[in-house]
């Protein structure tokens, strides 16, 4: 079974740290991106058949015009019938009532809501214009409507936060109940408004001690109020995101609209994340994706579960063994990695670092 992304990258306003195709644009703009959007989606037909799961994300999908993102649920209702999980991005300013119940026609079960914070001093320096009452409002009017799959999306290391904004982020997060909760470390990344004021000197980092310390903090708390930590920002109250999970076990998944990226039929590809050239030909590069490359994924991306790689699983695809194709021992040793039965895993709490562990050892 694949996966179906579909990127929507029209935004209302631009967040300071988001690195994602986004753009600000009227509605003949973003009609015409659907017109090519649909094109894109005709042209993977023959692979549309076995879809479980399709996650529509942004950008800011549901700064989409009602009529807009009915077109778009229309041209794929088919495969929303039949996929087992359909999950929509949403910023918490543009959810309505009607728009709700436009996605609940359509199949729409899971429903992601971008927080990232309820502190008022954080929420003004990423460029958000939520509140909490707004938050509590929204996810009320969810409830109501019977939607039993909600995700918040959170970040810490905010520059000028402390160890006390996480604990009240997390207090407001757990009196709202969501089913899941996506709680992100920041990262700076090229091309965002927190990148631009870093060189200009307008924005202090905090030190990484104090992000590492946040992180242990977050793991704790999410453990105490029920939820399950699967994936290294992931936790979830009996309910994983199936579709982030075909990512991280390295399912096929195809990926439409700007800078959208897929893994199908043995190629890794990724979409033109400029406008005008996405509407000439969307697919920017397409790669065969070797033995090695797929070792490396499957070792990276499997290491991001909290549960870890399975040996036995690796053997049957690859026709080798783990410990020979990489140095895992010094880790062992180290007591960073561990392994229980069948599974090599990273300690929950060097979590933090493994983008480092990972490097070294690939």
């Amino acid at each position: 079974m694949k996966g179906l992304y579909i990127h929507i990258p029209f935004c209302n306003s631009i967040c300071s740290y988001c690195d994602f195709p986004k753009m600000v644009s009227g509605e003949k703009v973003k009609s015409e991106y659907i017109d090519h959007l649909f094109a894109e989606i005709d042209s993977y037909k023959d692979d549309l058949y076995d879809i479980d799961s399709v996650f529509i994300g942004g950008g800011t999908p549901n700064s989409l015009s009602l009529a807009l993102l009915e077109r778009l649920f229309d041209k794929i209702s088919d495969i929303l019938k039949k996929s087992k999980e359909n999950t929509i991005e949403l910023n918490p300013e543009l959810v309505s009532k009607e728009l709700l119940e436009l996605c609940i026609k359509y199949n729409i079960n899971r429903y992601s809501m971008g927080v990232e914070s309820f502190k008022e001093e954080s929420i003004k320096l990423l460029n958000r214009h939520h509140n909490l009452a707004m938050i509590q409002e929204k996810i009320t009017l969810m409830r109501s409507l019977g939607i039993n799959n909600v995700n918040i999306d959170l970040i810490f290391g905010i520059p000028g936060t402390d160890i006390n904004d996480v604990k009240y982020d997390l207090n407001m997060a757990f009196s709202l109940n969501p089913d899941h909760i996506s709680y992100y470390s920041l990262i700076l990344e090229d091309k965002t408004i927190f990148m631009h004021m870093l060189k200009n000197h307008n924005l202090d980092l905090l030190d990484d001690d104090l992000v590492a310390d946040m992180y242990d903090y977050i793991n704790e708390e999410m453990k105490k109020h029920g939820y399950i930590h699967y994936e290294v920002s992931n936790y979830h109250k009996g309910k994983p995101s199936i579709h982030n999970l075909k990512y991280w076990n390295l399912d096929e998944y195809i990926g439409v609209g700007l800078g959208a990226s897929g893994d199908l039929n043995g190629y890794r590809y990724t979409n033109h994340k400029n406008m005008k050239d996405y509407l000439v030909s969307p697919v920017d590069t397409k790669e065969k994706m070797t033995t090695l490359d797929r070792k490396k994924e499957y070792l990276i991306m499997g290491l991001r579960l909290i549960d870890g790689v399975s040996v036995s699983k690796y053997r049957n695809i690859f026709k080798s063994d783990i410990f020979d194709d990489f140095d895992l021992k010094k880790y062992l040793k180290l007591e960073i990695l561990r392994q229980k039965d069948d599974r090599i895993y990273i300690v929950e709490n060097k979590m933090f670092i493994s983008n480092v562990v990972l490097e070294d050892i690939i």
